[in-house]
């Protein structure tokens, strides 16, 4: 990626200008008769969380997700929320083939050339031919080159896939014409990894022993291993083998890669994935689910969206089903957004947001007080905090995990869902969301408005091909609190991932 440099001045007052966005309050003209005294004003109470703590949290795929994992990119590509704080990069880069032009006639080994351009940067570009992988680069200018004799004379297909840190990616293709003159060996080696198995799945911190293995006609001269992209190691022998130490890897999918050469240049690759601290779920036959959640309450005023999506509609139905309840009480499973809130916010400000995945942690370590214990005021400040007593209390609702899932991955949402787990997303809300009415469904950007909010999937509509979500503004809002989101136009306002309580 190009590195610019600005000036100190203006250095500054981008981020002043940054936080002055992402903290400017949005007011809704729907007070509903029963919240005349709530303010409605709208704050933005996200925070990004860390992309390197982030990476550690265990992953939740679904089959279908897993299998398409050499398409669908990797843990590596997906750690960071992008610049929009909470809206998905959805530009995919352009690319073209710069040599050789189409209809071009190829003879021995060729270079191919690329232009490749991201809004925020190209990651990776492969080339393909006839739709079988043979090779990529991570280096601009991205350049590879071609043994046109590993494919008999004729016309053959050269594709260039051009991918970026989001996974989005395009594609452009030429046609050439092979014309060599056979002299000598164009048979490519059989490469194969022995070890491990495809598919297979491990804890971060496991010492995986991946070994290739390769067979020629006339010998190979050449065998590597790669990771995501990365070589990590080779031989000048048939047999190579590497010890990956997991340790510190990001949990996700990866995908190994062995690679084999003969003396000719005749080369062959084969490729698995595996995924490291990842629970691989399959998707629900039902084509609608929808949870019962605690009553709609209303945040007010305050930044307290997290804690609201996190402790009091996330936390409270996950003790509603774990414990065979059939109603909901503020003594024994709706929990106080009070509690989490004033203690995990960023700043002293009541309008101050706050990380998901520190919420998370921090009921994971402490656990979260009843409502009754402890009520949620969005008038009496947000300075107050717990006394022992409560913090006993909340001793006794701790959870022991979380995960997380990506936002494309429609099958495990919709898994945890119909699992009776709600899943805790971050949206970037437009205007027509903020003012949404009953039977409002979120599938197109109004045009304006950017407030970063966290709220929870707790259902879904095929026939809709909408995720049912639970937000905290109030009856008045939606359909009495509730509200539905395009299955498609929701991975153009959140980020890469969104997490369940297990």
């Amino acid at each position: 990626m190009k590195r610019i440099t600005m000036p100190k001045g203006l250095f500054g007052l981008l981020i002043v200008s940054v936080l002055w966005t992402s903290c400017a309050k949005e007011k809704s003209t729907a007070i509903p008769e029963s919240e005349t005294g709530i303010s409605q004003t709208k704050v933005s109470g996200v925070v990004d969380d860390n992309p390197v703590l982030q990476a550690k949290v265990p992953l939740i795929v679904s089959s279908g997700f897993l299998s398409n994992a050499p398409e669908a990119g990797s843990e590596v590509f997906n750690v960071s929320m992008l610049a929009a704080r909470g809206k998905r990069d959805a530009t995919a880069p352009t690319i073209s083939i710069i040599s050789p032009t189409s209809g071009s006639f190829i003879t021995g080994t060729s270079a191919v050339q690329v232009s490749a351009s991201d809004n925020v940067g190209v990651t990776s570009v492969s080339l393909s031919v006839d739709g079988v992988s043979i090779s990529s680069s991570s280096v601009a200018p991205f350049t590879t080159t071609w043994n046109s004799a590993t494919v008999s004379n004729g016309t053959h297909t050269l594709t260039v896939t051009a991918r970026d840190a989001a996974n989005n990616r395009s594609s452009s293709s030429v046609t050439v014409s092979v014309n060599n003159v056979t002299v000598g060996d164009v048979t490519a080696p059989t490469v194969n990894i022995t070890s491990p198995a495809n598919g297979a799945s491990y804890n971060t911190g496991t010492t995986i022993n991946i070994g290739a293995s390769a067979t020629d006609n006339t010998g190979v001269t050449f065998v590597s291993i790669s990771i995501n992209e990365t070589v990590v190691g080779s031989s000048s022998s048939s047999n190579y083998s590497y010890s990956w130490n997991t340790t510190g890897a990001a949990s996700g999918i990866y995908t190994i890669t062995a690679t084999a050469r003969d003396a000719a240049g005749n080369q062959s690759v084969r490729s698995i994935t595996v995924t490291l601290n990842t629970t691989v779920v399959e998707p629900p036959s039902t084509s609608g689910f929808r949870l019962t959640m605690p009553p709609v309450s209303n945040q007010g005023s305050e930044g307290s969206c997290v804690a609201f999506a996190v402790g009091y509609a996330a936390r409270s139905a996950e003790q509603y089903y774990r414990t065979g309840a059939t109603s909901y009480s503020n003594s024994a499973n709706i929990f106080s957004p009070e509690f989490l809130y004033n203690q995990v916010k960023f700043s002293v400000e009541c309008s101050s947001g706050s990380a998901m995945q520190t919420a998370l942690d921090f009921i994971k370590l402490n656990g979260i007080c009843t409502f009754q214990t402890m009520p949620y005021s969005s008038t009496n400040g947000c300075s107050t905090l717990p006394t022992s007593s409560q913090s006993l209390e909340a001793q006794n609702y701790k959870i022991s995990s979380y995960a997380k899932l990506y936002t494309t991955d429609e099958a495990a949402i919709k898994s945890m869902v119909t699992q009776k787990h709600p899943v805790i997303i971050t949206i970037l809300a437009d205007n027509s969301f903020i003012s949404a009415k009953a039977g409002f469904i979120w599938k197109t950007y109004s045009g304006s408005g950017s407030l970063a909010h966290s709220i929870v999937i707790c259902g879904y509509d095929d026939a809709k091909n909408a995720y049912l979500i639970m937000n905290s503004w109030g009856t008045g809002w939606g359909d009495a609190g509730y509200s539905w989101i395009d299955y498609d136009f929701f991975l153009t306002r959140t980020g890469t991932y969104c997490y369940a309580i297990n």
